[in-house]
């Protein structure tokens, strides 16, 4: 078994849900990034654990980390004055979280720690409005074997990448992932990124 690392490019999600959840309206610039989706727990198959407890997600048991979890894991759909602004979180608890065997604030932690900085060529291209090449993105994150690129119309949406899962529940190093991971890439050989800036710009120009 390893944990398998999902991050998000939240221009993307924003684009993709054609600005309706609360935060793409007025995105901070601190989302303008790869961020967390999940820490899953993942077999070898392809399948994953699920569900392996019934302990309750308790925020306040995260506040020594509250600050990286808005930044490291932000819930767009819900922003922080919301009531359901800590389900995304929850969720990711219950379903994925209880079955690490690690303390809620352990989850949590040592996902925000192990986020990789979204890569200079990413950014680069968003600023640009140009392209990245797969296998020069593939490169930053070690190559073909070892990180999968989810795109919708060719548009970087998530980068997953897999970790050891040692035997006491913690994160251990950067893995191969397994096949049934790998085939979950389905990006082509230029890769299109998107940008809070380029829908303010589409915004605008339907408007004049």
């Amino acid at each position: 078994m390893q944990l398998l690392e999902k991050v998000t490019f939240q221009p993307e999600f924003c684009s993709e849900k054609h600005e309706a959840p609360e935060g793409c309206h007025h995105p901070k610039q601190i989302w303008d990034r790869l961020t967390i989706h999940g820490l899953w727990p993942n077999n070898d198959d392809g399948t994953y654990p699920q569900n392996c407890s019934n302990e309750k997600f308790d925020l306040t048991s995260l506040q020594p980390i509250r600050d990286e979890l808005e930044q490291q894991w932000p819930n767009i759909k819900a922003l922080p004055n919301s009531a359901s602004h800590g389900e995304f979180w929850e969720h990711e608890w219950s379903k994925h979280g209880t079955c690490t065997g690690l303390s809620q604030l352990e989850y949590f932690s040592k996902a925000v720690k192990m986020l990789m900085p979204t890569p200079s060529i990413v950014k680069d291209a968003e600023t640009q409005h140009s392209v990245v090449k797969k296998d020069d993105l593939l490169a930053v994150y070690g190559g073909a074997q070892l990180a999968a690129l989810v795109c919708k119309k060719n548009y970087l949406s998530e980068v997953r990448v897999c970790h050891q899962k040692e035997t006491d529940g913690n994160v251990g190093k950067r893995m191969d992932c397994p096949q049934s991971i790998l085939r979950e890439s389905s990006c082509g050989s230029e890769i299109r990124i998107a940008s809070f800036r380029m829908e303010e710009e589409e915004e605008s120009a339907t408007v004049e």
